[in-house]
């Protein structure tokens, strides 16, 4: 004796599930989060003397795509966190961008696995 149990979702179904699924806004609403945990955590890393470059970080919003980019726009940034011969480096943006890297390793699948549930729950 043999018990089987075969799942074969209608493909009607699971398209409509799909276009429920507002994926770019999904998307983007993740990268802002993201971006703006990348920036926090660089701004806490940057070293301080007039408070100019941590002031300086901020995050802007790619137009044509979805992404978005942290940067900052004084000139001496690049010494700063690459270093000089008269300087140590100091990647206060890439190690930002490290402590965020847990934020978005450990919940993005979590959050993506809930926002598929609660479009197939519509059907």
């Amino acid at each position: 004796m043999q018990i089987a149990i075969t799942v074969k979702p209608s493909l009607e179904e699971v398209s409509k599930a799909f276009s429920n699924l507002q994926v770019q806004s999904f998307l983007r609403d993740e990268i802002h989060k993201i971006a703006f945990r990348v920036e926090r955590a660089a701004k806490q890393l940057t070293p301080v003397d007039t408070g100019r470059l941590r002031a300086s970080i901020a995050t802007s919003w790619l137009i044509h795509e979805i992404g978005a980019m942290v940067s900052t726009n004084v000139f001496y940034s690049v010494f700063v966190h690459e270093g000089t011969k008269y300087m140590r480096a100091r990647p206060f943006m890439e190690k930002g961008a490290e402590f965020a890297k847990g934020y978005i390793e450990g919940d993005m699948k979590a959050r993506i696995d809930q926002e598929f549930a609660k479009a197939f729950k519509k059907l």
